[in-house]
């Protein structure tokens, strides 16, 4: 039953990005058999779009900034008790959904894209379930690693 939530809200928050774009046809360098939204659907390596960067829109670029920010203030911050670590995980999650609902992307960019938001999205869910300060802190560098992912492989 703990599960069913952060399962349901990525479920849901996968369809909202991808509701506002027509039927596209997503073969592209890597064809998927499976829809780019269900879970698992992901789960192939992201790689660089034949040796260059993906390229993302401006919204999504300025909501990475975002919850890299959100990060940064957790860091800089002297409190690492458990509930600082849920009102963190509570404003990655909003600033996660507020990505979504501003993605305007398509195409294989978009694709790419969401092979690195939605192992984001399973750690956010993660930290939430962290019950210890220890697991929290766990996860919310898992969250760090995935975010530092994203200058790797996108840019404007």
């Amino acid at each position: 039953m703990k599960n069913l939530l952060p399962s349901l809200l990525l479920i849901v928050s996968l369809w909202a990005c991808n509701n506002h774009k027509p039927a596209e046809n997503k073969n592209f360098n890597n064809p998927v058999e499976t829809d780019e939204h269900q879970p698992g659907a992901t789960d192939e390596k992201l790689e660089l779009n034949n040796g260059a960067k993906w390229k993302v829109d401006l919204s999504t670029d300025s909501n990475v900034k975002e919850i890299k920010a959100i990060l940064k203030k957790f860091d800089s911050g002297s409190d690492k008790s458990l509930p600082a670590y849920k009102k963190a995980q509570t404003d990655l999650q909003q600033g996660l959904n507020k990505m979504i609902a501003e993605c305007k992307m398509t195409g294989p960019d978009h694709q790419a894209l969401h092979k690195w938001l939605e192992p984001l999205m399973a750690r956010v869910a993660k930290l939430k379930q962290a019950s210890t300060g220890p697991d929290a802190a766990e996860a919310l560098n898992a969250i760090r690693v995935q975010v530092n992912l994203y200058n790797q492989y996108f840019e404007l």
